[in-house]
């Protein structure tokens, strides 16, 4: 205090000048109008710089927290995405299931959680099972065409044997002519599969449609397997060697369709009766 007190009284005429050449602007300001405007023209043109520049401080130092509700809103629109991706998914396959005919199916859809692709014997694994009306033999099938059938079910899982599997007989239609065959996977390819018991008088050609052709209570009649990629045939062969690219895409199996025949209870009881008479 007591050097506060000194400075004052050996600095007094230069603080009482300051003093008075501040007094003396604000009068001058106050009193004419060109000074005044001029002087809040320039002490709002500091004023908006110095607030600019406290803003952009600000900013900076408020990077950190920027960023962390950037990347928060991203993980928030990816999520998004993925559950429109999958009701878009759901809503294909809704449409091709109204193109078959479900008075005599019913369709229970379902996620595939792990599928294979490149063994012998391919197997696919679907988060439905028992407590979901599915079991052993039910068809499944997505948008595209077949992809196996169930082997076994659990309480809330099931596996399916995958078309990919060297066991796994599928009874077919050459569309174009109404021709029955079978088809098989010849274990190599998973794009590919054979054309089976088709013969030589029969007029077959690249681009040809083969269908489901229901004659096995397993699969809905039509449904799609395939088309003829190559025809060909020995001359002493009876029969076509063709061969097929699915028209499912296996590699990318996301939902399926789990397919129950309605009626096959009653075609097998029918069919068993039929036998027993004999």
């Amino acid at each position: 205090m007591l050097r506060l007190f000194q400075f004052i009284v050996r600095y007094q005429a230069s603080l009482f000048f300051v003093a008075l050449e501040i007094l003396c602007s604000w009068l001058i300001i106050r009193n004419n109008r060109y000074q005044s405007a001029a002087f809040f023209n320039s002490s709002n043109r500091i004023a908006g710089s110095i607030h600019n520049l406290n803003y952009n401080i600000t900013s900076y130092f408020d990077l950190k927290q920027v960023n962390n509700e950037l990347v928060n809103e991203n993980a928030r629109l990816h999520d998004q995405v993925t559950v429109l991706q999958d009701q878009l998914k759901q809503t294909q396959i809704n449409l091709a299931v109204k193109n078959l005919r479900i008075d005599k199916y019913s369709f229970i859809p379902a996620r595939v959680i792990n599928n294979s692709t490149r063994r012998v014997n391919n197997y696919i694994t679907i988060d439905k099972g028992i407590d979901h009306q599915v079991h052993t033999d039910m068809a499944v099938i997505n948008n595209q065409g077949i992809v196996g059938k169930v082997k076994t079910a659990s309480d809330r899982f099931a596996t399916v044997t995958s078309v990919l599997h060297p066991d796994v007989l599928t009874s077919a239609l050459l569309k174009a002519s109404n021709t029955l065959c079978t088809v098989k996977w010849d274990g190599r390819n998973p794009r590919k599969a054979q054309v089976l018991y088709v013969p030589r008088h029969v007029e077959v050609n690249v681009g040809d449609s083969v269908v489901c052709s229901g004659f096995n209570a397993v699969y809905p009649p039509g449904v799609p397997i395939g088309v003829v990629s190559q025809v060909d045939i020995k001359e002493e062969s009876t029969f076509y060697d063709i061969e097929l690219t699915f028209a499912t895409s296996f590699d990318q199996l996301s939902y399926v369709f789990v397919v129950a025949n309605n009626t096959k209870e009653e075609k097998d009881s029918l069919e068993l009766s039929i036998e027993a008479d004999e």
